[in-house]
């Protein structure tokens, strides 16, 4: 096992998803006040809590993914790492971030066996149900929430939070729908719910574009307590690419879901963030 393999195994390229929103919430309590140590507490939090949540699936799933070949490269898979290797990167991971959750405040520490279980249980429920979707969704979209309280230990009132954590849990989820479709014959002969498994191609796709219907109105919603040309400007551009993915997907052409998936989705949460981070620097109401 080397460096290249771990972060292989957790995926670490995946933090573009949840890193942004994460800072989102922090960008919301702070306003214009910085605090680096904190900035730093809450990046090696996110960093070890995507670490810990892709660990645990990876050993969750080991029993699926030795027998797909799609993951026949994979660490855990191709014997590379062993499963005590693995286990123990786990251990190490959730142990990071359970110290980093002490250092940032009480409430955030009080709530990290929370996110734990939330991780525990997110891939448990591909066996169960082909809703999981909105469930490994609102795993990662929870993150702009904990950005905030990071902060400001204590549960906002202002709606502009819960919007946003509809907003990319929901996103997620369509996205994710959309991820699974190379594994479709696989997870139906294996027993694995998904969306695409249960409804087909066709209506998968449609509660794909659901989904990030809901992703939109949430987003544009926000615009009622953001309005600022940066926030209007960040959603026009967001709006084009969650709709741009499902127009370049095309279901018989696997290049186009990797495309799909992670090109476009893989600025919507930057240019978020930024349209925020603009909004309180030079705040040019609408």
């Amino acid at each position: 096992m080397n460096f290249k393999d771990i972060v292989e195994f957790i995926k670490l390229e995946h933090t573009v998803f949840d890193l942004p929103f994460i800072f989102t919430g922090y960008v919301l309590a702070a306003g214009r006040y910085v605090y680096p140590l904190k900035i730093l507490l809450i990046l090696i939090a996110a960093v070890s809590a995507r670490a810990s949540a892709m660990s645990i699936n990876r050993i969750e799933g080991l029993r699926y993914d030795l027998i797909n070949p799609r993951k026949k490269d994979w660490a855990l898979v191709s014997g590379r790492m062993s499963k005590s290797e693995a286990i123990a990167l786990t251990v190490l991971f959730v142990a990071i971030f359970e110290l980093t959750t002490f250092l940032l405040n009480r409430l955030v520490l009080i709530l990290s066996p929370v996110v734990i279980f939330l991780f525990l249980t997110d891939p448990l429920l591909k066996r169960y149900t082909a809703w999981r979707h909105i469930y490994m969704g609102s795993t990662i979209g929870v993150g702009i929430l904990a950005g905030y309280l990071a902060v400001l230990p204590i549960f906002p009132r202002d709606p502009t939070i819960y919007l946003i954590f509809i907003g990319s849990s929901f996103w997620i989820a369509g996205f994710d729908v959309i991820y699974v479709i190379p594994d479709m014959e696989y997870d139906r002969i294996n027993g694995l719910k998904t969306l695409m498994v249960k409804y087909g191609l066709k209506r998968g796709l449609q509660i794909s574009v659901a989904f990030h219907i809901v992703t939109l109105i949430s987003f544009w919603a926000v615009l009622f307590y953001i309005r600022t040309y940066w926030y209007l400007a960040a959603m026009i551009l967001i709006s084009f690419l969650v709709i741009y993915q499902h127009i370049i997907l095309d279901p018989s052409r696997p290049e186009t879901v990797r495309k799909s998936f992670f090109n476009a989705n893989s600025f919507i949460g930057f240019i978020y963030l930024l349209s925020l981070i603009l909004t309180i620097i030079y705040p040019i109401r609408v």
